[in-house]
């Protein structure tokens, strides 16, 4: 958990990395540090499951990763396995890629909220402390040191901290790393269809 030090009558709680945000950089980025024997926190200010939206494609490299992470797909609810591709001209015109068979799992759709809370699970059984539901609401930085303030907890500080809090980071502003002028890069659309037979066994990506 970490070494709790009180200076100035406030308890302040001392790891070796805090880690603002708890998606699946963010606790991927747990994961490989509590696995390497570091104390590690994590908060987000979203109680998990949570949703994001995005188009739930997990491509092999993807897959890869989360079997290193120890994220089964049984553990992630809505999971499918795609066996191929369907790639869809402008013109219409339609070409289909199967995957290879019986060489492992190459692609797969999972819902976002579940997979995310399933990569978060992951850090926490590799020994990393996780407080979801709880926001980062200030940071501020030393010459040895990061102090953020938790709503809910108090004071947590390390030498080290990680910002994977999102395109609008608030820690990447606390810090005063924030980029002057940003707009944000990139916009999402998501809709999900029911019935839809086997159809759903494949991967469609339109151009």
């Amino acid at each position: 958990m970490g070494s709790l030090i009180v200076a100035n009558d406030v308890p302040i709680l001392e790891v070796d990395v805090v880690v603002v945000g708890g998606g699946p950089a963010g606790a991927t980025a747990a994961t490989v540090l509590a696995r390497a024997g570091r104390q590690v926190v994590v908060v987000d200010k979203a109680a998990f499951p949570r949703d994001k939206c995005c188009g739930d494609g997990l491509t092999a490299a993807a897959l890869r990763e989360l079997e290193d992470l120890g994220v089964r797909p049984e553990a992630v609810e809505g999971w499918h396995a795609v066996d191929e591709a369907r790639v869809c001209s402008p013109s219409g015109y339609t070409v289909s890629l199967p995957l290879p068979n019986g060489r492992g799992l190459f692609a797969a759709v999972a819902p976002r909220a579940a997979l995310d809370a399933a990569v978060l699970d992951a850090a926490r059984a590799a020994g990393a402390t996780v407080h979801d539901g709880h926001a980062a609401v200030s940071a501020t930085t030393t010459p040895e040191a990061v102090e953020v303030e938790v709503e809910g907890l108090g004071t947590v500080q390390a030498p080290f901290v990680i910002g994977a809090d999102g395109a609008w980071s608030p820690l990447r502003r606390f810090v005063g790393a924030q980029v002057p002028g940003y707009l944000g890069d990139w916009h999402a659309f998501r809709q999900y269809f029911a019935d839809v037979g086997p159809e759903a066994d494949a991967l469609w990506v339109w151009f």
